[in-house]
């Protein structure tokens, strides 16, 4: 069967490529049309907008490409999620809803057909229409029900907390009934495929994240000073309390005293520029970058110790790809398949985070080990060609069972 007409529908632009659902999208639109897909985007804008040489890139790729600039403020977002706890409604129904933008998806749907469309997150669900779900295919990024529960049992009564334990039987409803209602739903790890076959038995595909190898080379070289990186949207909550677990936990039972601390990814808060100022070493905070490799040059290790979330985490497949030693906690490299010791350390006590970050600050045949198997893992297992040859079958077995 040769390949036919998608509509890719996204709740950010898959360029600039400032986050781990715009990398995603972008490296999976780029293999469905190097295999003859003939592609369509609708995209939101809500953060980073494309440059008009990303607008060039995108138009390239695609035989239309319409994206929704109109801003969703962090006020109304705040809002909209008080109404949905006191409602019994997911909170991802309207975190990206803009009824403009609705509108103009609905008469772009009526006044053209497409044989298969991908709808990249759960976020994006209410704007698809009831008779298109048979030729939808969700890629769900996070088992969304599951991510939430691992925010409601963080430690202590936080706002996240409390807000996370109100919303997760409304979440685990409105994710099942999604997955139950598409063609098929796509996990990015085989725990997650189980799960969501587990809701709609037969239905659910392993595409997992990947990496660019071609882009990202193995680096070269020790870099000069010792630097502990951090790196992730700084937009997402998971990706803040990391921060603030690393500051506040992590760092104060280092031995090291010469090291420093770079926070990078998007749209910091407050928070995270509050939280540098506290840090026990020497803190950056970049904001968004072009290009992060000039900082995983000058790092010693990615640390990554998230406590909540979901999915598989894209920066420790770029970290590895390009030889950058990598430490973190079971949450933040699940699902995988590393091992500890190999291509990754992982440690979830504070002060075993900390012993082991002071172990490869002085350990450079622990680093070089590191760094050259993790390289030789993403060569094994996580190219994106092989990936979207794996995403081109689940969208040729949904035109097929379509047509």
């Amino acid at each position: 069967m040769m390949a036919g007409r998608a509509l890719i529908i996204t709740p950010n632009s898959p360029l600039p490529m400032a986050s781990g659902d715009a990398i995603r999208n972008f490296n999976l639109m780029r293999e469905l049309d190097r295999r003859g897909w003939e592609l369509s985007l609708f995209s939101l804008a809500n953060g980073l907008e494309p440059t008009r040489e990303d607008r060039q890139t995108l138009d390239e790729l695609c035989d239309t490409v319409v994206i929704e600039t109109r801003r969703i403020t962090p006020m109304t977002r705040i809002g909209r999620t008080l109404r949905n706890v006191a409602t019994g409604t997911a909170f991802q129904r309207d975190y990206f809803w803009v009824p403009e933008a609705s509108a103009r998806l609905q008469r772009w749907l009526q006044s053209e057909s497409f044989d298969v469309i991908v709808l990249s997150q759960l976020y994006m669900y209410r704007y698809l229409p009831p008779e298109l779900r048979a030729h939808t295919v969700l890629d769900s990024q996070n088992a969304e029900a599951s991510r939430i529960a691992s925010m409601a049992g963080g430690r202590g009564l936080t706002p996240r907390s409390i807000a996370a334990r109100l919303q997760a039987h409304a979440v685990q409803r409105f994710e099942r009934r999604a997955v139950q209602s598409v063609a098929r739903t796509v996990a990015v790890s085989g725990d997650e495929r189980d799960y969501f076959d587990r809701l709609a038995p037969g239905r659910a595909r392993l595409v997992p994240n990947g990496v660019d190898l071609e882009r990202y080379q193995r680096r070269t070289g020790a870099p000069k000073e010792r630097c502990i990186l951090y790196m992730g949207s700084l937009s997402y909550s998971a990706n803040v309390d990391a921060v603030r677990h690393l500051v506040n936990d992590i760092l104060p039972q280092l031995r090291t005293r010469d090291a420093k601390l770079t926070l990078l990814g998007s749209s910091p808060p407050p928070v995270v520029y509050a939280a540098a100022r506290a840090s026990r070493i020497p803190a950056e905070v970049t904001g968004y970058v072009d290009s992060a490799q000039p900082y995983v040059e000058a790092s010693s290790l990615l640390a990554v110790p998230l406590r909540s979330g979901g999915g598989t985490r894209l920066k420790i497949l770029e970290a590895l790809a390009q030889g950058l030693p990598v430490i973190s906690t079971s949450v933040g490299c699940e699902g995988l398949g590393l091992t500890h010791g190999h291509d990754v350390i992982v440690a979830d006590d504070p002060a075993e985070f900390a012993q082991w970050i002071d172990r490869m600050l002085d350990d450079s045949d622990l680093c070089e080990r590191l760094s050259r198997e993790g390289r030789k893992t993403v060569e094994q297992r996580y190219g994106w060609e092989n990936i979207g040859e794996e995403l081109h079958n689940v969208l040729q077995e949904v035109w097929g069972e379509a047509a």
